[in-house]
């Protein structure tokens, strides 16, 4: 007697499972083409999928708006470049864009005589 296996899997269907890895990274990160490969299908199989299942549809969106918010408060977070280190005018700079005062303009105490 011979035993019945379960037949192999077809990695070609979208499952639950895969569609909630795939929308759970696109949350992360808002990039579909990685979080597709992720899930080990393409780009346009998510896409058809959204297209054709609206509750994919809808929770697909508020994935794309987590990211989005996750990418904003990443760069807040983002350290501040020192006002030495900065592009553009500084504050504090005189109209004509020269620092007043001070060692290194020849002026003020320290400055060479």
């Amino acid at each position: 007697m011979t035993q019945q296996s379960d037949p192999p899997s077809d990695n070609s269907r979208w499952t639950g499972p895969k569609a909630m890895a795939f929308l759970h990274a696109l949350a992360q990160h808002g990039k579909v083409a990685a979080a597709a490969r992720g899930v080990g299908m393409s780009r346009q199989a998510a896409y058809r999928l959204r297209a054709r299942a609206p509750e994919f549809a809808r929770i697909w969106h508020v994935a794309l708006q987590e990211a989005a918010t996750r990418r904003a408060a990443a760069r807040k977070r983002k350290a501040r470049v020192h006002p030495l280190l900065a592009k553009g005018p500084r504050t504090g700079d005189t109209p004509a864009g020269r620092v007043t005062g001070g060692p290194l303009t020849g002026h003020g105490r320290g400055a060479a005589r």
